[in-house]
Parts: structure tokens; C-alpha cells; sequence
């Protein structure tokens, strides 16, 4: 593809194969024997997963990152040095997918993470519907490559990095021409089954304990239900606790990414119970609410608008930031960066619904989710 890239990548990679060892002791397992171009794909954990498995290939890889970082001050070095294909989250992202392509068709390889998002409880997120039928239009091999034991490294939610086992596992080697045999349903479903993570199940087999500080502070970013009184957005954490506003209920996560004093074990537990509350109280017609929010409009050169500024309502009819009101069959899809920001497209225009931190926005997703199955 581009000989300037490929040079940057050759040198960079060794340097950040050090760092990462230095840094975390990740251990990788090394891509061989592949196809002559292909499309990497690999579960999201962590915001070093890109150098994760940039470190595993030798040859050089154009990832595919989220718009929000193309809106970073550092983003023109990025983008000079090593041109990563940008995506909007919460957009259908049809321009992704023809830059995608036209990189392969060229001979040159791709990186991309299918879920689209980072995982919140150590479950993998579903693989992208889409991802199959543009692995498949993009006419070369497919690679998978595995990630374990970074969601403990550095949970979606936390405030804070904590060191521990982390490492990258080869998946498997799809040639171009296995992949033109299938179809993009049974494209996804490899993804699935090559990728899946639960972080639960790696740490009953490695038993790491995972040292840093203010271990459960920003919890209350992923966990909204107090599972005693029943009460949403009473949580607030300080070091290694979570503790309820309103009964005074109290628990702790420990090194071993476990809970300690509640009726759930693991946050994948607590989560789980949350997505089905969540489901209940859609079918119920419930509203989620927060108190404040900042709306921008965010056009194609990645500039942002101020739009308005208030607390935030979402049923099954609307979504409303302030002044600003949108109707749900409007809305393309609600999704989230870092851990505060909403990202979603209506009426042809990309907003950026922004919380203060520890504001929990993740709630919004979950109930907009369940309205959306609910009108199939």
C-alpha cells in the first residue's frame, strides 16, 4: 500500500512490543502463515488493544478507530503516521466500509474490532451484523486474533489502569478463498465463536490477582439498580467500594475483579441482572432519566456544535438532551465512547450526548435496545 506507512509500522512495532511487555508483561502469541492480504479481527478489551495486536503482525495493518479520536489534539500525528480508517459509532457507517475495502482490494491489510464497542462486564459484545458481509465484499483472507484477561487490566468503567495477566491468542486462519464460500451469517458466526471472551471463565484458569488503586471507583459508570432497594443512580464509589445512597448497602471488588458483600459475585452477574431489569422496564413503559448532559453536532470534518444543554429523558417515544428532542424511530443507534459519551445519528446530523463523569449513560443503551426489539 503505502511505503511510508509500511516503514513507520516496521519501526514502531518492535518499540511497542517492549513497552507493552514493560508495562503490563503481555504475553502474545505470534500470527503465522497467512493468507497474501486479510482482514484481522479482534475482540475490544482495553484502549491498547490496537498495539495488543499490531505487536502480533509483522506486516503492516490500517485499523479501524472510532471517530472520537480523529477529534483529539494529538489525532494530525496519528493520522500522518499511520492513517487509521475512522468509523462513527451510532451511524451505519457505509463510508467505513468502502475505505475498508478499497484498502484490501488494493492488496493491503485491515484491522478491526467486530463488536464495535468495549465490553463492560467481561462479556464479549455481539459481532457487528454488518462485519460479514463487508469481510466478504472485501475479496481476501480473514485472521482472528483473541484477546484475554485485559478486561481486568482496565474495565470500560474504571477510573483507573491495574496490572495483571493480559495476553493475545491466535484464532484462526481464514484464506481468501474459504472465506468466498461463505456466507456472511456464517462469516459472523466463525467471529463469534473465535472471539468470544469471558473474562470469568480466564480468570478461574489463571487466578491473577490484578494490584492497582481506587480498584471500584467509577463502578457506578456501568451499575445504576441497587439490587437491595431497588433504587437507580444511587451508587457512588471511593476506592475498593460501591455503596448505595438511599439503604446504605455496600460492597467491594477485590484484586480478583470479584464482589465481596452482595448478592452477585461478579460484575458480570450484577450486569446481567441489569439487562433484564432493563427489559422489564421496557415492557412496563418506563423513562430513564439524568439530571444534565452537553449535545453537540458533529459534522464531517469532526468540528463540534453546541446544541444544547440539559437533563436528559428517554422513553419508548423519544430521546430528549434539553431543548433538543428526537424522535426514537429517528435515531439510527445509540452507542458510547469512553465512559460518558453517547454517539448516534438522526436525521441525517451525528451527535455527541455528553455526560459528567460518572454519570451513568450506559442505562440509556440498554433501554433504547429493548424499545428498539420491541418494535420488530
Amino acid at each position: 500500500m503505502n511505503r511510508k506507512h509500511e516503514i513507520i509500522y516496521r519501526f514502531i512495532r518492535p518499540i511497542a512490543s517492549a513497552l507493552l511487555y514493560f508495562k503490563f508483561k503481555y504475553r502474545k502469541e505470534m500470527a503465522e502463515n497467512l493468507p497474501e492480504n486479510y482482514i484481522v479481527v479482534a475482540n475490544h478489551l482495553t484502549n491498547w488493544d490496537s498495539l495488543f495486536v499490531a505487536t502480533a503482525f509483522k506486516k503492516q495493518m490500517y485499523f479501524v478507530a472510532s471517530e472520537h479520536l480523529a477529534r483529539q489534539k494529538y489525532f494530525p500525528v496519528v493520522n500522518a503516521l499511520l492513517k487509521p480508517i475512522i468509523r462513527r459509532k451510532g451511524t451505519k457507517a457505509v463510508s467505513t466500509v468502502k475505505e475498508v475495502i478499497k484498502v484490501t482490494r488494493k492488496g493491503g491489510n485491515v484491522a478491526i474490532f467486530a463488536e464495535g464497542d468495549r465490553c463492560w462486564d467481561g462479556i464479549s459484545c455481539p459481532i457487528m451484523p454488518a462485519t460479514g458481509k463487508m469481510i466478504k465484499s472485501a475479496k481476501c483472507g480473514m485472521v482472528t486474533y483473541r484477546l484475554e484477561g485485559g478486561f481486568f487490566l482496565n474495565p470500560r468503567w474504571s477510573m483507573t489502569m491495574r496490572k495483571g495477566y493480559v495476553a493475545g491468542k491466535m484464532g484462526k486462519v481464514y484464506t481468501k478463498e474459504q472465506v468466498a464460500a461463505m456466507s456472511p451469517e456464517e462469516i459472523n458466526e466463525a467471529l463469534a465463536r473465535d472471539l468470544f471472551e469471558d473474562a470469568y471463565v480466564t480468570q478461574e484458569k489463571v487466578q491473577c490477582a490484578y494490584k492497582g488503586k481506587k480498584l471500584a471507583e467509577g463502578m457506578e459508570n456501568l451499575l445504576f439498580y441497587c439490587p437491595e432497594c431497588g433504587k437507580m443512580d444511587s451508587f457512588i464509589s471511593e476506592e475498593d467500594t460501591v455503596t448505595c445512597r438511599e439503604c446504605g448497602h455496600s460492597f467491594r471488588y477485590t484484586e480478583y475483579g470479584m464482589l465481596e458483600g452482595t448478592k452477585f459475585d461478579t460484575i458480570r452477574d450484577f450486569s446481567l441482572w441489569q439487562q433484564q431489569k432493563a427489559s422489564d422496564d421496557a415492557r412496563s413503559g418506563a423513562a430513564y432519566t439524568s439530571e444534565t448532559a452537553k449535545l453537540v453536532e458533529i459534522d464531517m470534518d469532526h468540528n463540534e456544535v453546541f446544541a444544547a444543554e440539559g437533563a436528559v429523558y428517554l422513553d419508548k417515544e423519544k430521546l430528549v438532551c434539553g431543548s433538543e428532542e428526537f424522535l426514537m424511530e429517528d435515531i439510527i443507534e445509540l452507542a458510547i465512547h469512553s465512559r460518558s459519551c453517547i454517539v448516534f445519528t438522526a436525521n441525517k446530523k451525528y451527535y455527541e450526548m455528553r455526560a459528567p463523569e460518572r454519570v451513568n449513560v450506559y442505562k440509556f443503551t440498554l433501554l433504547y435496545n429493548e424499545y428498539k426489539k420491541m418494535q420488530k
